[in-house]
């Protein structure tokens, strides 16, 4: 057996074929760790996109192919064939997308109906004669993923021919090129010649292109012969490399960040599955570890951004007990109207899985050493159960409880089971659960704060009965996970950005953020509800309209921010301090 290693035109990686991206298809892959959007336009060009919309970071793969452009499935925005330009936001059509709103375009080849990608921004979409030699004859085989590195894969695929036990060993030839493999070999029934290209989707996953060639008098399935032989391979590979596997970092492309902006890389975190379980009906419980976890700040109630393998962005509360400070604790509801989030979470997210996660964030925060009456409603025990614990750990007094429909829906409950303080409410209805919320306010020691999480009726309750018992409005604390926002009655208004003096319209239907950031300014967002407070703006001049739950009474009546999600203006202009 001879083995041959020669150059291999650098940076550019096989990613499919032709037949891949049929007009108006968007077609998924991976490369290096980022994840493409390759797709064709109606006049036969290729596009090679990450698979981000740069709006919000949903999956172009979950959009629509119009032939022109990429439409976004989350707001309607579109981006032209070619660079990538935003050309159309449905909610703002009075304004022209700024020519910095671009999708990121990576340069793309398709030759000898073999599709080519090159992350390297400087690469041009050619690769000219550098990948003549690339073309082979015969028959397409099936594209297989490998859950390997590229490496192990590529000295499996050296030995592929003596996984046909009629191979004459003494006339096997392998030539190795790079990312490129040719094997040929004769049997009793003739020669066969094989060409695979490795294509490194990431640091432990490699997917196999191949086209095969037979020359003989017999009749053969081709396909079939080598897709039994490569299957074999891979169960082979694949157990190799789990008894090996270690977590490995995947690779990062250096973005250009503009200037003024925060460094997108500080917000992330690849966190990891460790565990999954069910903790009650409709809830899945992950923990998720990372290196970062352990020396980063994480009070009671705090909770992480999550983005989604939907693409979307959602926010959960951590669970965490005092001492565990290696892991992120989440509790996930599937929500029967979910848009992608919650559902895409139960169903695809499994142990060993890579997810991106921020920080926590902590907005809903208990009050140093005062005593605290908890209550929960649902899935809002999670932050609720955090709280609980730190409370007990620092003999802080406190009562818990928590209304579910039925003890099947109660989540997280051998960890209450720990907790001394914790009453059930199970099943019932509005009456009896008016009752329960007065009988624990009326049970509060004196000085004590009340902390709500739950449903916007049950957080609306407790409201309302605190007041009525004389809490001072500062000692009853809340988070909703929803806020229902009407948008039926919107008016435009003009903005002012104080540092820069630009004025603009936001238009009716149109979020102020979204507004803001066609501007080229960063308005980072999270919840897009008014409920976590992570578009906090400053408000220089004008009168805002709120209608966000996040701000407390004080701060929406001094009027010197708001939540530029969902808020608007009373006044003509408004002047942020942006």
């Amino acid at each position: 057996m001879d083995q041959t290693i020669t150059s291999f035109p650098r940076g550019w990686h096989m990613v499919g074929r032709a037949t891949d991206v049929p007009l108006r298809h968007v077609f998924h892959t991976q490369l290096h760790g980022v994840e493409l959007a390759l797709w064709r336009a109606d006049d036969g060009t290729i596009n090679a996109w990450e698979n981000r919309c740069p709006h919000r970071s949903v999956r172009f793969t979950l959009g629509t192919n119009t032939g022109e452009t990429l439409r976004c499935q989350y707001h309607g925005w579109q981006y032209r064939a070619g660079d990538g330009r935003c050309t159309h936001i449905p909610a703002s059509l009075q304004m022209e997308p700024p020519a910095s709103l671009c999708a990121r375009t990576f340069a793309v080849a398709e030759k000898d109906d073999c599709l080519w990608v090159n992350l390297d921004p400087a690469a041009k979409d050619s690769v000219a004669d550098s990948l003549d030699h690339t073309a082979a004859p015969g028959v397409a085989l099936r594209s297989l993923p490998f859950h390997a590195p590229l490496q192990a894969v590529a000295d499996a695929l050296a030995l592929y021919a003596l996984a046909d036990g009629e191979a004459v060993h003494a006339s096997v030839s392998v030539r190795r090129s790079g990312e490129r493999v040719g094997i040929a070999w004769q049997n009793a029934d003739g020669a066969h010649s094989v060409q695979f290209w490795l294509q490194p989707a990431g640091d432990a996953r490699t997917i196999v292109h191949g086209n095969a060639a037979f020359t003989a008098t017999a009749e053969i399935d081709l396909p079939r012969f080598h897709n039994r032989l490569l299957n074999a391979l891979r169960r082979t590979v694949e157990r190799d490399a789990h008894a090996t596997a270690s977590l490995r970092e995947q690779r990062v492309i250096p973005i250009a960040v503009r200037s003024g902006t925060p460094d997108a890389a500080k917000r992330w975190l690849t966190a990891t599955v460790l565990r999954r379980e069910v903790s009650a009906q409709d809830i899945v419980a992950f923990e998720l570890t990372a290196p970062e976890i352990a020396s980063l700040p994480m009070e009671p109630g705090a909770h992480i951004d999550v983005q989604t393998p939907a693409g979307c962005v959602r926010q959960y509360s951590l669970v965490n007990a005092p001492g565990e400070r290696d892991r992120f604790v989440i509790g996930v509801k599937r929500e029967p109207a979910s848009r992608g989030g919650s559902r895409s979470l139960h169903d695809a997210l499994e142990v060993g899985a890579q997810i991106l996660v921020s920080p926590p964030k902590a907005h809903f925060r208990l009050v140093e050493g005062a005593p605290a009456v908890l209550i929960a409603g649902g899935i809002g025990i999670t932050p609720i159960l955090a709280m609980a614990g730190a409370l007990e750990h620092a003999g802080v007094p406190y009562r818990l409880h928590d209304f579910v429909r039925s003890r099947e829906h109660m989540a997280f409950a051998s960890r209450l089971a720990e907790l001394s303080q914790v009453e059930l409410h199970a099943g019932l209805d509005v009456a009896r659960t008016g009752a329960a919320v007065r009988e624990a306010l009326r049970d509060a020691v004196d000085g004590a704060h009340v902390y709500v999480c739950g449903p916007r009726p049950l957080i609306e309750l407790v409201r309302e009965n605190a007041r009525e018992m004389g809490f001072p409005e500062s000692h009853v604390h809340f988070e909703l996970f929803a806020n229902e926002v009407s948008h039926a009655g919107d008016q435009p208004f003009r903005v002012r950005l104080q540092r820069s003096g630009e004025e603009f319209v936001v238009p009716a239907g149109v979020s102020l953020a979204d507004a803001i950031g066609a501007r080229g300014v960063t308005v980072t967002t999270s919840c897009e509800q008014g409920v976590c407070g992570t578009c906090r703006v400053g408000v220089a001049q004008g009168e805002p309209e709120h209608r966000d739950v996040y701000l407390s009474n004080d701060e929406k009546q001094r009027g010197d921010c708001m939540l530029a999600c969902v808020s608007r203006s009373r006044s003509d202009l408004l002047i942020l301090d942006l």
